[in-house]
């Protein structure tokens, strides 16, 4: 049997230490903790987002989930390799799979008291919208204002939407008949079974288009509240925070090339 001389075994031995030292350096780094930030930073493209989108807010976000909101949402997160799925809900049922954690985020949500606490929003709003109090033309006319709103007055809603925190001092006033679509307080409006509806106004004026009917049956009175609607976030996603962050850096970049503006003018969704 042949015995290595004593330098070939030196080499050897150095040989050998060296590649256990890599080996135990890579299994180290294999083995080290990933934060969130950092495992969310290294794998931006892929990253699957599911979204609820409401069914009965055009020309916003239609029965099919289609508007305004949804294509601003696609165009901000074009480019940051974020793969979307949207889920097409009932507005109620968006805010029941953002508690339960069914889904990762869901649009179009008021940031008010209410809200605050119970979803993640990013710093850009998505919209800002205007909603009113309409009433049938020539009738209350003596109601010019909040304060001029008798108790138990019959006002129509949408179930569990957002209508500012100045409608939430005075709601227990009110007597709430909910609805799921914006065309039921248009019919009950017609019908005398509501004294007023609360609607925002490009969505009321879209609903009355596809009804058929001439703006000037209706009054639009006084301002119910003017506020922003963001995509909320789910306290139960991992990566809620980041991905909030990630639409806020999209908008902003559509804002700053002219396209945010040209999206939200574009009238081709509307009949």
């Amino acid at each position: 049997m042949h015995v290595p001389s004593r330098p070939v075994l030196l080499v050897l031995y150095c040989l050998t230490a060296l590649l256990v030292g890599a080996s135990s350096g890579s299994n180290a780094e294999q083995k080290a903790p990933v934060t969130e930030a950092a495992g969310a930073a290294a794998s931006v493209d892929g990253v699957h987002l599911r979204l609820g989108a409401e069914n009965s807010w055009p020309p916003y976000s239609d029965e099919q989930g289609q508007g305004i909101s949804t294509d601003l949402i696609k165009a901000a997160f074009a480019n940051r390799g974020v793969v979307l799925s949207f889920q097409v809900l009932p507005y109620a049922r968006v805010l029941h799979d953002l508690a339960s954690g069914k889904i990762d985020g869901g649009f179009n949500v008021s940031r008010q008291a209410t809200t605050e606490n119970k979803y993640i929003f990013g710093e850009v709003p998505l919209l800002s919208v205007k909603a009113y109090w309409f009433f049938m033309a020539g009738t209350h006319s003596n109601i010019k204002s909040f304060n001029d709103l008798p108790d138990n007055f019959r006002v129509g809603v949408i179930r569990d939407y957002e209508y500012g925190d100045d409608y939430e001092i005075h709601r227990h006033r009110f007597n709430e008949i909910r609805v799921s679509q914006q065309s039921q307080i248009i019919r009950m409006l017609k019908q005398g079974r509501i004294d007023a509806g609360i609607m925002f106004e490009r969505e009321a004026e879209f609903a009355m288009r596809q009804m058929q009917l001439k703006s000037s049956v209706f009054d639009k009175r006084f301002l119910n509240h003017e506020g922003d609607v963001y995509v909320a976030f789910s306290h139960k996603s991992p990566r809620a925070r980041w991905m909030a962050q990630e639409l806020d850096k999209g908008l902003l970049m559509l804002k700053e090339t002219g396209e945010y503006d040209r999206m939200l003018s574009d009238t081709s969704k509307e009949p």
